[in-house]
Parts: structure tokens; C-alpha cells; sequence
């Protein structure tokens, strides 16, 4: 049996002027993510050094990178009651545009 691979959550986070905070957001969710085995690895807040190269991309969108040790693991935190409950407290402020994929050996 093989070694379940490696999943990644990419965040791409739009602050539309005038929005109002997710702190609250990250205090709960963030919690909820370590429990499932996730880390961030990449911080999208404000100041982030980043760079877009090709293709649209919104002024003043974050990105955030999220790494779980499995698929099966970000499904877990995805879909808990838990995270349900707090989802709100994102979705409320900032509009949604969440990414995941498998890592792949290429």
C-alpha cells in the first residue's frame, strides 16, 4: 500500500475596499486546520512579497498556501461540522476562491 500523498490548499484572497476583518476568521480556523494535520506556508497578509507573472489577477489579492498530508486530511477539515460553522466568518467578508490539488510524481 502506498504512502498517501501530500495536498495543498491555495487560497486567493480579494479585499474588496471598505471590507471588514477575517481575524476572527483565523483565530478559529486556523486551530482547525493544525488539528487536521495542515500547516500554512505561505502567508498571504498584507505586505506579502508577491509577484504576478501571467493572466488576471486582482489588485490587492493575497495568496495563502495551505500543505495537509493527505487529501484525506483536508477533506477531514474541509467538511467538519466545526469548519462549517466558522466558514461564515470568511465568506461574510471576503468573496471565495479556494484551490486544492495532490502533489504529483512527475
Amino acid at each position: 500500500m502506498s504512502e498517501p500523498k501530500v495536498a495543498y490548499m491555495v487560497a486567493s484572497s480579494f479585499m474588496p475596499k471598505g471590507h471588514g476583518s477575517i481575524d476572527a476568521y483565523g483565530e478559529k480556523a486556523i486551530p482547525l486546520i493544525e488539528a487536521a494535520g495542515g500547516e500554512c506556508i505561505v502567508f498571504g497578509g498584507s505586505g506579502q512579497p508577491f509577484e504576478h507573472l501571467e493572466g488576471v489577477w486582482n489588485t490587492n489579492a493575497q495568496l495563502t498556501l495551505f500543505r495537509f498530508p493527505s487529501m484525506e486530511a483536508l477533506m477531514t477539515f474541509w467538511n467538519s461540522p466545526e469548519y462549517q460553522e466558522i466558514k461564515h466568518l470568511r465568506t461574510d467578508v471576503i468573496p471565495p476562491n479556494f484551490t486544492i490539488a495532490v502533489e504529483s510524481s512527475v
